[in-house]
């Protein structure tokens, strides 16, 4: 009993203070004071949030007093009143009147509620008030209007960009990117390439992907036939990882694929010198012969790709170096050199013949 008769003695002075404050604004009110009246209605606004009828009035007496600014935030104040009351039209029909007046009043914690009761049509208001911000270089509020969408729509690709954009541009990149990269892993987790996609290549152009992200990128693009694209996300993979044998064996499947077979032997010396500046890493020269040997057959039938993937094994299995170059073979003599030749050693060979039939076999006995 004593406990409901204090609660009563606390809420009087609650009730007593918002009577008269009321019963002075409407005065002022009726004498055309609206800055003062606007002053008073503020007062009871801060007192009991949920009188819509105070903040309304207290954004009238501001809007005829010349005050926008504060005429917004009265508007805003009774749009929140009405959302927590389940009257989101009424709530949303008040929130764009302040935004039109004043957007720069349009902060999250005035318009929460608002955007979390009228779904679709106060969020797009936010991001529009978002960009107001973000022109206006106010980016803290930008990027708070932003986190209020991310949190109503979690799985939304868009709005998380948004928000690592504020970021990244104007503001804490590295905060930005962790934004990305945590929801890239979500998306690949749950099987959503194409939302991981757009994340992913929103990091590369800020250059903050690491290789992991890169070469599953690459994967997702050979799987769609897409080869180029994939050769070029493990380009940028292996200037961040170039031992890793991984990239180097896609990289290889997706030259044999486009038949650039100068690219992929000019990668391959690039990597062997590298593996031969490693002192002592023998299981990954091994691993690397196994990987080359797999790699002739990467182009099927075409002779020419495992020939040179065969002869980049043997320079592997030797340590990296090259073989030693072959002597050229000589061409042949042309056909006039060869009959020159034949000619010179017959005359000869004739002219003895000759000079053999007449010599005599014996000599002649002298008579004396």
């Amino acid at each position: 009993m004593e406990s409901t008769e204090n609660e009563h003695r606390d809420d009087r002075p609650l009730g007593f203070a918002k009577g008269v404050m009321g019963d002075r604004a409407d005065g002022l009110r009726r004498q055309r004071r609206w800055a003062a009246a606007a002053l008073e209605y503020q007062s009871m606004v801060r007192l009991d949030g949920d009188d819509v009828a105070a903040a309304l009035r207290w954004a009238d007496c501001c809007w005829r007093a010349g005050q926008p600014a504060s005429a917004a935030q009265g508007w805003l104040a009774a749009a929140a009143a009405l959302a927590r009351a389940g009257q989101p039209r009424r709530a949303l029909g008040l929130a764009q009147r302040a935004a039109a007046l004043a957007p720069e009043q349009v902060v999250r914690s005035r318009i929460e509620v608002v955007v979390r009761s009228c779904g679709a049509p106060a969020e797009a208001l936010c991001e529009i008030a978002a960009r107001a911000h973000g022109a206006a270089r106010r980016f803290d509020r930008a990027r708070e209007l932003r986190e209020l969408l991310l949190e109503c729509d979690p799985g939304s690709v868009t709005k998380t960009m948004r928000v690592a954009e504020v970021d990244l541009q104007h503001g804490d990149r590295e905060r930005g990117a962790s934004v990305l990269t945590d929801a890239a892993a979500r998306m690949h987790a749950s099987g959503r390439a194409g939302a991981f996609v757009r994340l992913a290549e929103t990091l590369i152009d800020h250059g903050r992907l690491d290789a992991d992200a890169t070469l599953e990128l690459a994967r997702i693009y050979l799987r769609r036939g897409q080869v180029a694209q994939a050769l070029q996300k493990l380009e940028l993979a292996r200037r961040r990882s170039p031992l890793r044998l991984e990239l180097v064996e896609l990289s290889l499947r997706c030259h044999a694929a486009l038949g650039s077979g100068a690219a992929a032997e000019v990668m391959l010396d690039d990597l062997l010198a590298r593996i031969g500046a490693a002192v002592g890493d023998a299981a990954q020269q091994q691993a690397l012969c196994r990987m080359l040997e797999q790699a002739a057959g990467f182009a099927g039938r075409d002779g020419r790709w495992r020939e040179r993937m065969l002869a980049w094994l043997r320079r592997a299995a030797a340590g990296g170096q090259p073989p030693a170059p072959r002597r050229p073979t000589p061409p042949p003599p042309p056909a006039w050199a060869v009959r020159a030749s034949r000619a010179a050693t017959v005359a000869p060979a004739q002219a003895d013949a000759a000079s053999t039939e007449r010599a005599p076999l014996l000599p002649k006995r002298s008579r004396g």
